[in-house]
């Protein structure tokens, strides 16, 4: 702790004081009145609105903008928008924590056998001998054909041929460096190695200290717990000691109350079973077993009754139900045939008719509708009504081989404007009568005697 008003230069990185201070605001909370509104103090009130801060990013954020570029375009737009009265903002100082990229790693490379000339080892071998021995004839040299072509040749400077003294320098420096920086890196590594080790040894014993101070923490809480726990079963002892106190005087209470009416209880059931009362055992047996068949009687019969009365009921209101249902068949069935009569009629109005023919044994067939006109006649009606029959009727037309005869209301109508008068179902066609015979001349009649006569004749014969 640094006293106040001391130095705290070599400290100052490092100090702290106990006690509270306040925040140094460089900022007043209020403005005096009068005080220059171009203050550098203060802040502009269109800085304070988040749609003009240009710290907040607006479109896409996946952009090939990198952070450092949007914050540096940041930085040029508070520049700009800054007046020219305000102090520049001091550069900012290189942190400590801004880290340069690692190093490219070198990866050594043993240059051993190009720097260090190989030792040949020359083997040699005693041998006595009086006399050389004959060598064999040499073999016949091998046929070498003559060259073609033009052989190459290749032309070397003065100052281009190799020289190992010159060359080998800077790879001997290089070698040389990094095993003077690989034995200071190693030294330090061995130095760092030792440190952790007296760190780790110092908490070790902080840990076992520790670990110490916690066993006695836990064993003056179980001891704790433990007298806890005995005056908790010394107080349970007690509390039931005093339950069974207590049960003992209700026992004795209930005992006492019991024995109080157990003398008069025991005379009186006594007196009923020795001395039984002929009034209460007619009443028990005799009048309450009449009085409860006569109840039972009256229960059945009134639920008879009720259920009879149900049935009723029920039949009358199926009854009733049946009645309505007919009745609003029978209505809608008079209101559709009502609507089809007034269908057809408009129909007839129009010139569409259906006319209805008996075929007998009270089957009626509906013929049409078929289309007419004022101007037709009741003749050509009949036959375009015949000709309907041939095209869609054709059973029924074989069994009216003559045609037929139109009817208004059971009489042959003079003209086409009676049927468009008629009303629904009063249109009908009867079978038209066959048509009599041609009257014959007396030469065809005589004709026909003779040839008779001669038929006659031939038969005879």
């Amino acid at each position: 702790m640094v006293p106040r008003g001391g130095s705290t230069t070599a400290t100052a990185g490092y100090s702290f004081s106990s006690q509270p201070k306040p925040v140094a605001a460089s900022r007043k909370k209020y403005r005096e009145p009068g005080e220059d509104l171009n203050d550098t103090k203060y802040r502009s009130l269109k800085e304070t609105c988040i749609t003009w801060d240009q710290r907040v990013h607006r479109g896409n954020t996946y952009g090939m903008y990198t952070q450092k570029a949007i914050k540096e375009s940041v930085d040029d737009a508070l520049r700009e928008a800054e007046p020219t009265a305000v102090r520049r903002r001091r550069p900012k100082e290189k942190s400590i924590f801004d880290m340069p990229l690692p190093e490219i790693d070198r990866v050594p490379v043993d240059l051993t056998d190009n720097l260090v000339a190989k030792e040949v080892v020359v083997e040699t071998k005693d041998v006595e001998a009086e006399t050389d021995e004959f060598l064999p004839e040499p073999p016949p040299p091998p046929y070498v054909p003559q060259k073609t072509g033009i052989d190459v040749a290749t032309q070397v400077e003065d100052g281009e041929i190799f020289h190992f003294d010159d060359e080998v320098e800077p790879i001997l420096d290089v070698i040389v460096n990094k095993t003077l920086e690989q034995a200071v890196m190693e030294v330090e590594e061995e130095h760092e190695m030792a440190e952790m080790k007296d760190f780790k040894g110092e908490w070790h014993q902080r840990q076992q200290a520790m670990m110490k101070d916690w066993h006695e923490q836990v064993e003056a809480e179980r001891a704790r717990w433990k007298q806890k726990e005995a005056v908790l079963a010394q107080k349970r002892a007690q509390k039931k000691r005093e339950a069974q106190v207590l049960l003992k005087i209700q026992a004795m209470d209930a005992a006492k109350v019991h024995l109080q009416s157990l003398v008069p209880h025991a005379v009186g059931e006594l007196r009923e079973m020795a001395f039984p009362d002929d009034k209460g055992m007619a009443i028990t047996r005799l009048f309450l077993p009449e009085l409860l068949g006569q109840v039972q009687e009256q229960v059945r019969a009134r639920a008879s009754a009720q259920s009879h009365a149900a049935q009723a009921v029920a039949t009358a209101f199926e009854e009733h139900r049946a009645a309505r249902a007919a009745a609003v068949r029978a209505h809608a069935g008079a209101h559709k045939a009502e609507a089809l009569r007034r269908h057809e009629e408009s129909q007839i109005r129009r010139g569409r008719i259906k006319i209805s023919l008996d075929v007998g044994q009270g089957e009626v067939v509906t013929v049409g509708p078929v289309q007419i006109s004022e101007q037709d006649g009741v003749g050509d009606i009949e036959s375009r009504v015949y000709e309907w029959m041939q095209a869609n009727q054709a059973e029924t037309a074989a069994r009216l081989p003559f045609g037929v005869l139109l009817q208004v209301a059971g009489e042959q109508p003079e003209s086409a404007a009676a049927l468009f008068d008629a009303k629904a179902g009063q249109i009908s066609v009867v079978p038209k009568p066959e048509p009599p015979a041609p009257p014959r001349d007396p030469a065809e009649g005589e004709e026909g005697e003779g040839a008779g006569e001669e038929e006659a004749v031939e038969e005879e014969e």
